[in-house]
């Protein structure tokens, strides 16, 4: 355990997809009892802002799964938010976010929504797909039933134990997927809001310490230690040689998994 909290604080960076932007999920309280899920993207974790405009197209409405499957979720007030119709059950929920597969080329003038197609003096070409998904325990639920099921992701998390039940310094074994199968040697990276040292970019302050790293075994299962209370996000990215390289270099997905830890 020495060993294992020696090596999770280690500060590193993380590299995510175009742009350095990242995909999460955030679950708080609405009006009247409802819950409230939010899209979070950008580099600003876990402040989640209003998505541009360019940008809107290329992201799924939120999904949130209980016990009886998906529940219907309406518009919030910002484009990032989606609120349920009226208060949830007690029980276990987990809620997913989703930027569709999407190609993003970078020439000498930047970054632009294209392929190598339509951006021939491409420097670099990448599709980039990411999954955000957290979990939301009402009522004082400490289930696995829903949250520890496959939900089809591309390039998924998946909790192999309720975040609730684990204090600080405990392990959460977690397992990653990729194509629905189990993804040895993945690197898997987790912090918590508040952590790392921060620098400013363009008026805003960014942090890109993450607090653990591990990789997975044969089985695409590593112990993630939080070894502190807070909101945590768990991070993984995959890449791939993308199949027709006249039309882009790779394909680079990410996911994360975000929940809270208490004392």
């Amino acid at each position: 355990m020495k060993l294992k909290a020696l090596v999770a604080m280690v500060p590193l960076l993380f590299i995510s997809t175009s742009q350095a932007h990242s995909l999460w999920v955030n679950a708080t309280s609405a009006a009247d009892g409802q819950s409230m899920i939010e899209l979070g993207y950008g580099d600003e974790f876990p402040t989640a802002a209003v998505i541009p405009a360019d940008r809107l197209h290329i992201f799924e409405a939120a999904q949130l799964i209980g016990k009886d499957g998906n529940l219907v979720l309406k518009a919030g007030k910002e484009n990032y938010q989606f609120v349920t119709e009226k208060p949830l059950t007690n029980g276990s929920y987990a809620a997913i976010a989703i930027y569709k597969p999407t190609y993003w080329s970078k020439n000498k003038a930047g970054w632009q929504q294209q392929d190598r197609t339509a951006m021939p003096d491409a420097l670099y070409c990448e599709q980039a797909s990411m999954f955000g998904k957290t979990i939301l325990n009402i009522g004082g639920a400490k289930e696995t039933a829903v949250i520890s099921q496959p939900q089809g992701l591309k390039l998924e998390i998946i909790p192999l134990a309720n975040p609730a039940t684990i204090k600080p310094g405990q392990p959460l074994p977690v397992q990653v997927l990729y194509d629905g199968k189990p993804l040895k040697n993945a690197e898997v990276t987790a912090t918590f809001a508040g952590f790392g040292d921060q620098h400013e970019h363009h008026g805003h302050t960014h942090s890109h310490a993450k607090a653990f790293m591990n990789q997975t075994d044969s089985k695409g299962k590593v112990n993630v230690y939080p070894l502190k209370a807070g909101y945590w996000v768990v991070e993984t990215e995959h890449k791939l040689p993308y199949a027709d390289t006249a039309k882009c270099d790779e394909s680079v997905l990410a996911s994360t998994l975000t929940f809270s830890i208490d004392e």
